[in-house]
């Protein structure tokens, strides 16, 4: 289950080649590093060459490994976000890119919470003017991860692409690819209930011989098998029932299980954690997004963050665009959509810049 749940939350990283940065002005780089657990992360600090800026913004990615410096990861963006004024600041995970250390899979959002925090200390040590004001953009995970950096260092702003409410999103992402792939409601539903039985037996420690029963419809469909890496096979080795039992401690060792709606909450009473953010929040969604259940999370935002009598929450959802807010054509799981013909939904750079501008972060929001 290690393995499938890597594979699935890869694309909450999925990243765009570089792109020529003469048509938007020109920026400057410097190296950044800091400490973080006894290892150096390294990262880069890009900021206008010919402008002065007045916030900084911070990128917080997903699930997976890293490779913001020698991949050019998020390059586009990060064009954008400096020919808007700002300055932006991002670093490889630990043992991804030059950054010291191993990487593990399975970091817990509040010890990547503690991470970001430890960039800004560094960064406000550095005393750049831009570091005055300091925001964050994040994807997928990193809706977890900007609320817990909010509740011990309070952001100025806070951009949220495709974020996540409390709960886990494997059920979610299974019926909307069954769909995708042509499948009857009635079948949907059918796959569905054994996916919500297996999960609730793995989360609650049941054997690996249960809970490979409970699954068995899964594991005979050839569309689960490759969303969810499911084996069909009939022997049961040692092997895969010392891995069930690893991936099983390790999953269910944050958190807890939430019996009404069967699903495994990742962070307790995060509508709490959510009310506490007093800055300004704008939350992006793509409107075909198979793998977060966007709807409960701009639901959510606007129970908790909406409910400021300051109006700090903006939304916006667009149309036949996914996870990464990107244009999409079937807009399943893993669909061909790679650095080559990568094309941003109509509007996304243009509502962040437009945005930023309204809310007095920057002055213009650049060519």
């Amino acid at each position: 289950m290690e393995k499938s749940i890597a594979s699935i939350c890869f694309l909450f990283l999925f990243l765009v080649a570089n792109t020529s940065f003469a048509q938007m002005g020109q920026k400057v780089s410097e190296p950044f590093e800091f400490q973080f657990e006894a290892k150096t992360l390294r990262g880069l600090i890009e900021k206008p060459k010919d402008k002065k800026s007045t916030a900084m913004i911070l990128l917080i990615p997903g699930y997976g490994k890293t490779n913001f410096v020698e991949g050019q990861w998020f390059s586009r963006l990060r064009n954008q976000l400096v020919s808007a004024g700002l300055t932006v600041c991002f670093w490889d995970k630990m043992g991804c890119g030059n950054s010291e250390g191993v990487f593990n899979a399975q970091q817990p959002v509040e010890n990547s919470a503690a991470e970001a925090i430890a960039a800004i200390q560094a960064l406000k040590k550095l005393k750049l003017p831009a570091s005055q004001k300091i925001g964050l953009w994040g994807i997928s995970r990193a809706g977890w991860i900007c609320p817990l950096i909010n509740a011990q260092f309070p952001m100025d702003f806070w951009i949220s692409v495709s974020g996540t409410d409390d709960k886990e999103n494997f059920g979610y992402l299974l019926k909307e690819n069954l769909r995708i792939a042509g499948k009857q409601e009635a079948e949907v539903e059918h796959l569905a209930q054994a996916w919500k039985q297996g999960h609730r037996l793995f989360c609650t420690q049941a054997n690996f011989e249960t809970y490979l029963k409970a699954i068995e419809p899964l594991r005979q469909d050839s569309t689960a098998r490759k969303l969810f890496g499911y084996k069909n096979e009939s022997k049961i080795t040692d092997a895969a029932r010392a891995a069930y039992a690893l991936n099983q401690k390790t999953y269910t060792s944050k958190g807890h299980f939430d019996e009404v709606s069967g699903l495994w909450v990742y962070l307790k009473n995060f509508d709490k954690i959510l009310l506490e953010i007093e800055c300004p929040v704008l939350a992006l969604f793509g409107e075909n997004d198979t793998q977060v259940d966007w709807r409960k999370t701009k639901k959510l935002y606007e129970q908790t963050i909406g409910s400021n009598p300051n109006e700090i929450l903006t939304t916006k959802v667009f149309p036949q665009c996914n996870h990464s807010l990107q244009k999409c054509i079937s807009c399943a799981y893993q669909e061909d959509l790679s650095a080559s013909n990568w094309e941003a939904c109509d509007g996304y750079y243009e509502t962040m810049k437009a945005w930023l501008k309204a809310q007095g972060i920057v002055e213009t929001v650049g060519e």
